[in-house]
């Protein structure tokens, strides 16, 4: 499923429209974990995250992940929106906690699989 799609279809706002917001999300991780966030991304996983800090940056930098959901409706400061974006990478917002989101998720991409 399309990356604003899917945002749409979970209620999360989408923060800036990267060139990544038409990539076809196959897959969703979440973690808080920056190590098992590295070895976990791909072109097409969508990361699901409380983090909200400088080193998103360098994660959207490294690792060219087309998307990085944050949860509770907690955004990230517009510097960091802005500098993610220059990445290409896209920032959605969940108003939903951790569990709740993936939920949402899950069903969205196993509808779209079936």
């Amino acid at each position: 499923m399309k990356l604003k799609k899917l945002a749409e279809k979970i209620g999360a706002k989408t923060l800036n429209n990267g060139k990544c917001i038409s990539i076809e999300i196959n897959r969703v991780y979440a973690g808080d974990k920056m190590s098992d966030l590295l070895n976990e991304a791909s072109d097409t996983t969508l990361i699901v995250t409380h983090l909200v800090n400088p080193q998103l940056l360098r994660f959207a930098e490294i690792m060219e992940v087309p998307g990085i959901c944050l949860l509770n409706g907690v955004a990230p400061e517009s510097d960091l929106v802005e500098a993610v974006m220059k990445h290409g990478t896209t920032f959605i917002v969940s108003p939903h906690g951790m569990s709740e989101t993936c939920e949402r998720l899950h069903q969205c991409l196993y509808e779209n699989n079936t």
